[in-house]
């Protein structure tokens, strides 16, 4: 099998072969010297074997942890390289390599750290919120109570929190440094989605009626559903709620419930829509392409959009070392899509394997 494992420039252009325990690649590769190209091949290599992990049903997170971590280890999983030509280039040193991966001992290890994990039919949530109660941080945590009855409610998993929480008062939706450490505990509890907020409630009214004590309280809640595995926006949504009540704390707890409920669920069903189309078998075909940039992922998938019509959506599922993996929803059948790749001009592509919905493409540029 060819495949065209390529990065943004051109020159350093792949292929990969498939044996039974292996995985080879070969690259033309330019580094300062010998010893850095041949590392820059290794690493290209791993991620490349990782990216073609990602059509099977398995997905990855934590990509902003990986990154450094092939870095230190990628040799662990290489099995051999070899240089099979040497040059003098303009902007460094010029190798053409071959490296053989040992994917077994990559995705192993892979799994056991939880960057490589099958993600659940519904996916799990972790929900942490900043809450404030007149214009003070709120002893209790009424709205991620309240978040978390309706994510239920609604048919969806909720991941119990007490052994993986955050600092009270850690805003993540406006700090990035609070959104990774976030999505790590996230990773560690196994949540697939985080669903972070900012609730603040305060009594705004307070009158008699008919010789009685009327509270009011008015509740405004920013809410975001986040992918784990990538940082990602799935949905967002902002209500304002409230609540009259002679009681000063039924009124509160209404507000809250009332606002935290109209959040949930405005971003739900388009959230649980995507992520049953994007995983775990609900898309009709999956295609990986073998060698695209952001913006030539960006190019095929409004490409296959286009051409096969009839409401067809591409989504992108993972795009790592160059590999492209789009879940297809569409009516079209397995004819029609084979028509479209071959139709596709800007480069070549060519329909290698295809194991039931599972298709693989190579791309040549």
């Amino acid at each position: 099998m060819i495949m065209a494992s390529g990065s943004i420039s051109r020159l350093n252009a792949g292929v990969i072969a498939e044996t039974h325990d292996l995985l080879s690649f070969e690259y033309q590769q330019v580094g300062a010297n010998e010893e850095e190209a041949v590392r820059l091949a290794g690493i290209r290599a791993v991620k490349a074997a990782i990216g073609r992990q990602l059509l099977s049903d398995y997905s990855l997170q934590a990509r902003d942890l990986l990154e450094p971590y092939i870095q230190r280890r990628w040799q662990n999983y290489i099995a051999s390289s070899y240089v099979l030509e040497r040059r003098f280039e303009r902007d460094g040193f010029g190798c053409r390599i071959r490296v053989q991966v040992m994917p077994d001992v990559l995705f192993r290890d892979l799994r056991e750290k939880k960057f490589l994990y099958l993600p659940h039919s519904t996916p799990y949530v972790y929900v942490h919120v900043v809450e404030t109660l007149d214009g003070q941080p709120s002893p209790q945590d009424l709205g991620r109570r309240a978040i978390q009855e309706t994510v239920a409610s609604g048919g969806g998993k909720i991941m119990e929190t007490s052994l993986y929480s955050l600092p009270p008062g850690t805003d993540v939706l406006s700090s990035p440094e609070a959104l990774t450490a976030a999505r790590e505990l996230a990773t560690r509890a196994s949540a697939e989605i985080i669903v972070a907020g900012r609730l603040t409630t305060k009594k705004v009214d307070e009158k008699k009626v008919l010789y009685e004590d009327m509270v009011t309280f008015e509740t405004r809640l920013e809410l975001a559903a986040i992918r784990t595995d990538d940082g990602s926006l799935v949905g967002s949504a902002d209500a304002v709620q409230r609540s009259s009540d002679l009681d000063a704390a039924t009124a509160r707890d209404n507000s809250i419930r009332l606002a935290c409920e109209r959040a949930v669920t405005q971003i739900a069903e388009h959230s649980r829509n995507e992520w049953r189309k994007t995983y775990k078998g609900k898309s009709k075909f999956d295609v990986m392409f073998t060698d695209l940039s952001d913006r030539e992922a960006i190019t095929i998938q409004r490409h296959l959009e286009s051409y096969l019509g009839h409401g067809t959506k591409a989504y992108l599922r993972s795009l790592y070392g160059n590999v492209a993996v789009f879940a297809l929803d569409t009516d079209r059948d397995f004819s029609a899509l084979e028509r479209a790749i071959v139709d596709f001009k800007s480069f070549d592509l060519r329909i290698t394997d295809r194991q039931g919905r599972r298709i693989t493409v190579d791309v040549k540029h």
